[in-house]
């Protein structure tokens, strides 16, 4: 039997790659979940399914219970098995802030951070390779795991029909910039909205559409007062990014740190032209049409003012859709490109 182990994916870009593989093996004989408790919307049927609660003793008392019934493992969410299996095991690694914290997450999560990697790191020696999504992620990786360890770029992405992004003729699409996104503090929104009020200080109103949801006062106030201002912010709370997209001519992006970059790939198939922080993630998974220094409102004030009311032309996804050989490997234990 084949293993996913998904503790740790509940929510987020983790939760849509997920879904996105699970689709690609739907129908496969003899794969098993081990689901986090927290994870809701996930269509299960055709699956073995195992729920339990998110941390290590519950991982722990499901290996020594069935670890033996799997000949391929493939642990989705960061963390090696806390045993040793006799499985060909593959780690999915996509959260580059456990290896290169960013003094904006804060002390605390910093700190949770290192005890987070240094636990993987020890564990490693249960897993025969890592898979990453990007080389930035690939190098921080090999930083902090022992100098033997296999890793192999192996980025997927769910990926939209050509030409089901043309939206070019929507009203008003040029005036309007999408950030798609949670309000994790490397996200980054505190900037971003100090540059429409530096827009709205100038009598420059720009459309800019957000999906901010969950518990964050402090930054529903900071959209509250620059409202009051006279700056257009809407925020759509949790929604179909599509939906935002189709309605967009432009994608913003000042996060400061992302494993790979979802949203980019996702705006730039939805036929958004993409203004995004001057980062090498950024590069390495789309053509922006520019790039700005993330921690300078002023730098994206000016970026907006060059580009706002201008039809541009929609960016282009550079990286490779690798989910057919992530697949093949759940399915048969081949790394080979599929044909």
């Amino acid at each position: 039997m084949i293993l996913i182990d998904a503790v740790y994916i509940n929510t987020g870009g983790g939760k849509v790659l997920l879904l996105e593989l699970l689709a690609a093996l739907r129908g496969a004989a003899d794969v098993a979940l081990l689901l986090d408790s927290r994870l809701e919307g996930l269509d299960t049927a055709g699956f073995t399914t195992f729920v339990v609660a998110p941390g290590e003793v519950g991982r722990a008392r499901f290996y020594k219970e069935h670890g033996k019934r799997h000949g391929r493992v493939l642990c989705f969410g960061n963390v090696p098995p806390p045993v040793r299996l006799e499985a060909d095991v593959a780690v999915y690694f996509h959260n580059v802030l456990l290896c290169e914290p960013i003094a904006e997450i804060g002390r605390r999560r910093r700190w949770l951070s290192a005890i987070k990697m240094a636990y993987i790191r020890l564990m490693s020696r249960n897993a025969d390779r890592f898979l990453v999504q990007s080389p930035a992620v690939k190098s921080a990786l090999a930083n902090r795991l022992p100098a033997a360890t296999e890793i192999i770029e192996l980025p997927f992405y769910p990926s939209r029909p050509s030409g089901a992004g043309d939206t070019s003729d929507c009203p008003g699409r040029w005036n309007r910039y999408a950030y798609v996104s949670n309000a994790y503090a490397h996200k980054n929104h505190v900037t971003l909205l100090e540059a429409w009020e530096r827009l709205a200080c100038r009598g420059v109103y720009p459309e800019l559409h957000l999906t901010v949801s969950g518990d964050h006062p402090q930054l529903y106030a900071k959209i509250e007062k620059l409202r009051a201002k006279g700056g257009l912010v809407v925020n759509h709370g949790f929604t179909e990014a599509a939906k935002v997209y189709g309605a967009c001519g432009y994608q913003i992006y000042p996060s400061l740190a992302e494993s790979f970059g979802l949203a980019l790939v996702e705006a730039a198939e939805a036929g958004c032209a993409i203004l995004a922080a001057d980062r090498p993630f950024v590069r390495q998974v789309v053509s922006p049409l520019a790039t700005f220094d993330p921690h300078s409102a002023a730098a994206i004030e000016q970026v907006v003012l060059l580009t706002y009311g201008k039809r541009a032309t929609p960016s282009q996804v550079v990286v490779d859709n690798h989910l057919l050989r992530l697949a093949a490997w759940v399915r048969n234990g081949s790394w080979a490109k599929p044909a």
